[in-house]
């Protein structure tokens, strides 16, 4: 089974919301995360280790969307194996393969855009 958690976090610079975090992805044991406005330039792999409670995980950070510092997409290595990247202006793309009985070739978008109602619903 394939298990993705996103949602926009609103910063994860406090303690309080990477322990959220940490201890939702343990709960529901997540195969990938996808967290939307992070506001945090400075997000090492100590700090991204923490969020996630593991480093048994790769990732990918685009990092300045909109003036709010970005997305994050992380993923379990045992769950996922990444193939390609693709950075935008306010998005990441992401290709590659479900580990599953029988692999599935999977595309990932997380995305995060700031505009009206009106701009969003143009995208």
């Amino acid at each position: 089974m394939m298990k993705v958690i996103s949602m926009n976090i609103r910063g994860v610079g406090g303690p309080h919301k990477r322990k959220y975090l940490r201890e939702l992805n343990h709960k529901e044991q997540a195969g990938m995360v996808c967290l939307q406005e992070i506001k945090c330039k400075d997000l090492g792999s100590h700090e991204i280790f923490r969020m996630w409670g593991s480093n048994e995980i790769e990732w990918v950070v685009n990092g300045n969307v909109n003036n709010v510092e970005g997305v994050i997409t992380m993923w379990r290595k045992s769950c996922f194996c990444l193939r390609t990247v693709f950075n935008g202006s306010n998005y990441s793309i992401i290709e590659g393969e479900w580990r599953l009985e029988e692999p599935i070739q999977t595309v990932v978008v997380n995305i995060y855009n700031t505009g009206s109602v009106l701009e969003k619903k143009a995208i």
